[in-house]
């Protein structure tokens, strides 16, 4: 047999060893898809797992899991750790679980104070649970809001929700790095449920009220309300563009909703001080205007607004700072990285002391607000020229 003869032998039987079989395919028929789940400590020191599982119908082309086609179901179990109680609810099961859908993982609040590392080691360490699925700390039971979850789009709200701007901090993926970074501790989002009406039936549907902060994978406590604000802006460089923003004045309210939102840091330390330079540019546009500025022929009254609200919002940024540095003595805003690119032979000397060294970091926001548009019409102006 001559050489080229054998090469056109021996290619095709190459080629073949590329081809990828079906062999380990499982039929969506035999599986049952979680697409959330919660994890609870029991008053007997057991952990209690609630899974929300999709069930494709077998009779639906594809068994795609957002088509619709199927039905949700929630299970619960009990067992020492999350791997036995899970492998508990799967003997009872004839469908295997499956993580590849799942869009959102639940603590409760008691088994987040405790403490949720091993409960985090397993959703790490695990192939199958899907990184880009967000977390969320329930206050009191993650089973009880998992299971008032009765809205046959249950699922669609969590991949809705999922896409969030202001959620990306909070998937799995992004909590592994904050987890191994140089502070161990971040915020992550509040989860509670939300009645809607339709036709006389009432609903209970998915919704984020609140932030958590997390320190060494403990909820440390949660964030008020009047601080919420200030501890978005600081742990996200970019919001939603329906972040708004609203200040009283001159009789009345205005509004604008953020079109762009940058943040940047300079750390700093001289002469042994820790310092930090944080500097917040927001492009808006008012959607709300019931003050007596008229806003539609006076360039100089938005330049005014202007001013009012980069004050305002430096007010709310240094209330919210506080609650960090003094109240929860957490840097669950990220100072200990900015410091560490910027200074990493000085990072050394302070790291084994950064929780003492974060409160007192002496901080300096520059921010300027610039409103690009007006708004159409308001009634304000109507007023005026009727």
């Amino acid at each position: 047999m001559s050489l080229v003869s054998k090469r056109l032998v021996i290619i095709p039987c190459l080629l073949t060893l590329l081809l990828s079989g079906c062999w380990d395919r499982e039929e969506v028929n035999n599986m049952a898809l979680i697409i959330s789940a919660g994890v609870d400590k029991t008053n007997d020191g057991m952990l209690s797992l609630t899974v929300q599982v999709f069930i494709p119908n077998p009779s639906a082309a594809g068994g795609d899991a957002g088509s619709g086609q199927g039905r949700v179901y929630t299970a619960s179990n009990t067992g020492k750790t999350v791997p036995d109680a899970l492998a508990e609810m799967q003997a009872q099961l004839p469908r295997r679980f499956s993580w590849s859908h799942a869009k959102a993982y639940f603590f409760g609040e008691e088994l987040a104070r405790e403490g949720l590392r091993d409960e985090m080691d397993f959703l790490v360490r695990d192939i199958q649970p899907r990184e880009q699925a967000n977390l969320f700390i329930c206050k009191g039971k993650a089973k009880e809001l998992i299971e008032s979850l009765k809205d046959p789009n249950t699922y669609e709200t969590l991949i809705k929700m999922s896409q969030k701007p202001s959620l990306q901090h909070s998937t799995l993926h992004i909590v592994e790095e904050l987890i191994n970074g140089e502070s161990g501790s971040f915020v992550l989002p509040v989860a509670t449920t939300m009645p809607l009406a339709s036709n006389g039936t009432e609903k209970t549907i998915l919704s984020v009220e609140g932030l958590a902060v997390i320190k060494d994978l403990k909820l440390v406590d949660f964030v008020g309300s009047p601080y919420e604000q200030g501890f978005k802006w600081l742990t996200n460089s970019q919001l939603s563009r329906n972040a708004t923003m609203s200040i009283k004045d001159n009789g009345g309210t205005v509004a604008i909703r953020m079109r762009h939102y940058r943040m940047k840091w300079k750390p700093l330390i001289q002469e042994g001080k820790l310092k930090m330079t944080i500097r917040i540019r927001v492009d808006g546009d008012v959607v709300m205007n019931s003050t007596a500025y008229n806003l539609m022929t006076e360039h100089d009254e938005l330049r005014k607004l202007d001013k009012r609200f980069a004050e305002d919002m430096t007010k709310q940024l240094k209330r919210s700072l506080w609650q960090a540095q003094h109240r929860f003595r957490t840097d669950a805003i990220g100072f200990a990285k900015a410091f560490h690119i910027r200074y990493p032979r000085a990072w050394r000397k302070i790291m084994n002391n950064w929780d003492e060294k974060f409160t007192q970091v002496e901080v300096d926001f520059v921010v300027d607000v610039f409103i690009r548009q007006p708004g159409k019409t308001s009634i304000q102006a109507t007023r005026k020229t009727g």
